[in-house]
């Protein structure tokens, strides 16, 4: 799917165009610029929730999930600022929780320099929430509720599509 299919599927309404100064607040709030593909999407979509179907799969191949929403430089749910502020799941800085799947499940973006870009879905249901945790420990096979999507932005749009195949 490309992205401007994706941000025309996005319900948007009620919400005004994001400016390069509320991108350019969000990023200082954060410590770090954003990738330039992820930038441009901020810019041309404020977030919302998907109407219709954005799946994705596992770099294997196998079917992960589908957005529903997706976060953006608004003030309601659908914010980056307020959910970064007050996730609904325990997270870390360095995970930038940009959307979710059908089922609660964090899609993030790593913003630390090791990992910088990337898309990660965090599963919820398996996290560790009784103690503090580190990205190398959720990232682990040991913990392993940190899981590789895609490389980049841009890849991780690419490879969405419309409906599940039937296996």
């Amino acid at each position: 799917m490309d992205i401007s299919e994706f941000i025309a599927g996005v319900d948007r309404a009620g919400t005004n165009q994001p400016t390069p100064a509320a991108l350019e607040a969000f990023e200082k709030s954060i410590g770090c610029r954003l990738p330039d593909e992820y930038r441009q999407f901020l810019l041309a979509c404020a977030g919302g929730y998907f109407q219709g179907s954005a799946e994705f799969n596992w770099p294997q191949g196998h079917w992960a999930g589908a957005v529903q929403e997706v976060l953006g430089l608004r003030h309601d749910k659908c914010s980056l600022v307020l959910t970064r502020q007050t996730p609904q799941w325990p997270t870390i800085d360095e995970l930038l929780w940009i959307m979710g799947d059908h089922g609660g499940n964090p899609i993030c973006m790593t913003i630390d320099k090791t990992h910088f870009g990337k898309i990660w879905f965090v599963d919820h249901e398996v996290a560790n929430y009784d103690e503090g945790w580190t990205l190398t420990e959720a990232m682990s096979d040991q913990w392993g509720y940190v899981l590789p999507l895609a490389p980049t932005f841009g890849d991780f749009m690419a490879g969405l599509y419309e409906e599940a195949e039937a296996a």
